[in-house]
């Protein structure tokens, strides 16, 4: 594939200095990070920017570009600027096979639980309110294929952050794990630059939550109750009738949704249930799934509930 030029003074950015002479230790880190992001768009590595970067800061050779940047004369630069380029060529040919916390992992997604991963649950290492149920017949993202497949049978995983897709247990702002020295199977088996270990990994047994309540057996009784008459297939099914009927069937999504509700609040009530471990029990309700099929719920005023297009 052929690549775009990015020799001495080359920029996608109309604002940036032609020259690097002229540049700036700002200007020039900004250069580089639009040449790696190229040699990710052209597929010349499969190394995440975030990464490639990180692994240039660990570079003695580069760092001391960076230390002497502002202090070479400007016929220098340039030469500067060819070597720090030739060093992420290496680089992102080249992947240091650790791990060095980019965070690039924990932002596309949290990690699903498997069996090996209980240890660390009855160790409190890791809390039960930071885990979520996701139940039979729910459509999840592949790790490995930009599609959506349909659970064949029940995941726990690792809560993500409100309105996206990072892990709950990623510091805020940053790229660092704050559970890293007990974080999951799965986690540790990732590698940004490789699949290979965590597509392996799909073969060994997931946690379940038999494996956390089977052994409370009016609770246990009570999961398997609330799967049976609130089973997600249920509201997918609604929905598709929805569909068909051009939100003529609006009604029977919303009492479906208030069933779920009512069933799961009373549960809650009978087993004294803290409510943040709500998700992890009984997984998230219906109110939250419609999400899903692009809709949401609305209160009125007058207490009634409707049913809103997300685009609306």
């Amino acid at each position: 594939m052929n690549r775009r030029p990015t020799g001495p003074g080359t920029s996608d950015s109309s604002e940036a200095p032609r020259s690097p002479a002229t540049w700036d230790l700002e200007t020039f880190r900004k250069n580089l990070e639009e040449h790696i992001e190229m040699l990710r768009e052209d597929e010349e590595t499969t190394v995440p920017p975030e990464r490639l970067m990180l692994q240039l800061e660990h570079d003695s050779e580069f760092l001391e570009i960076v230390r002497n940047w502002e202090r070479l004369e400007e016929a220098r630069r340039t030469d500067a600027w060819k070597r720090a380029l030739a060093i992420a060529d290496k680089h992102a040919r080249e992947v240091v096979p650790v791990c060095l916390r980019c965070g690039e992992c924990c932002r596309q997604g949290s990690p699903t639980l498997h069996l090996e991963d209980l240890e660390l649950l009855k160790a409190g290492k890791i809390p039960w309110d930071a885990l979520v149920t996701l139940r039979r017949g729910e459509p999840v993202h592949s790790p490995f294929q930009e599609r959506l497949f349909f659970l064949l049978d029940e995941r726990i995983k690792i809560r993500e952050k409100p309105g996206s897709h990072t892990c709950l247990f990623l510091e805020d702002g940053g790229s660092d794990c704050t559970i890293y020295d007990d974080r999951p199977l799965q986690c540790r088996a990732q590698a940004c630059w490789d699949p290979t270990q965590a597509r392996e990994l799909a073969e060994q047994p997931y946690l379940r939550r038999a494996d956390l309540f089977a052994d409370v057996e009016l609770l246990y009784e009570l999961i398997a109750e609330h799967d049976r008459r609130c089973a997600f297939d249920r509201l997918r099914d609604a929905f598709e009738r929805l569909d068909q009927t051009k939100g003529e069937s609006a009604g029977e999504v919303l009492e479906l949704i208030a069933y779920e509700e009512h069933f799961r609040g009373f549960l809650q009530k009978k087993l004294n249930i803290p409510q943040e471990t709500m998700p992890l029990v009984f997984g998230r309700s219906f109110a939250e799934l419609t999400a899903l099929f692009g809709f949401r719920v609305e209160t009125r005023p007058d207490g009634t509930r409707v049913l809103i297009a997300e685009s609306a």
